[in-house]
């Protein structure tokens, strides 16, 4: 079922625009918590539809804890503060925005996406399975693309923390 809508996803969105060029990307980089990420995506020039892995991410954990002692002019209390990194489970996604081109025939392209992500797992970036996306970046070319995405639920799910990720993004096709 879950192959079934991915593929109608990105089927979808390649056919509202079929008079203009799609094009397969692929693209790959660091995220915000020493992770790596990794991504498909079919794009038109106004819509993508994206099929990511984001792995080997770390999450620092901060603890306080109050340790009290009783003594004869009353209680001794010292707060004792610490801090850890621990794993973060691995998650794919999918996702489709609306892309927005500004000078389309330059040779440095700026461009913004916004749309919707769907997790395949929760953890303290993307806590819910339903996100926004918005993205930002600056096409070097016909080929190149540099790439900042962040994945927020909008304060949905605690925590919020949120996920970013630098791509650099490969064009193959048209």
């Amino acid at each position: 079922m879950r192959a079934r809508l991915i593929f109608f996803v990105l089927g979808l969105v390649t056919s509202i625009e079929s008079a203009t060029a799609t094009t397969w990307q692929l693209a790959a980089g660091p995220t915000d918590s020493n992770g790596s990420a990794l991504e498909i995506a079919r794009s038109t020039p106004r819509w993508e539809a994206a099929l990511g892995f984001v792995t080997e991410q770390q999450v620092d954990v901060r603890t306080e804890q109050d340790l009290c002692i009783a003594t004869a002019t009353g209680p001794d209390c010292v707060t004792l503060k610490g801090t850890a990194e621990r794993g973060v489970d691995n998650y794919g996604y999918l996702s489709v925005q609306r892309r927005f081109a500004f000078r389309p025939y330059a040779q440095l392209q700026p461009i913004l996406g916004l749309g919707v992500v769907a997790n395949s797992e929760t953890n303290p970036y993307v806590s819910s399975s339903v996100a926004f996306s918005v993205s930002t970046g600056l096409r070097l070319g016909p080929r190149w693309t540099l790439e900042w995405r962040h994945f927020s639920n909008a304060g949905l799910a605690r925590p919020n923390l949120g996920q970013d990720i630098l791509l650099l993004r490969g064009r193959f096709g048209r």
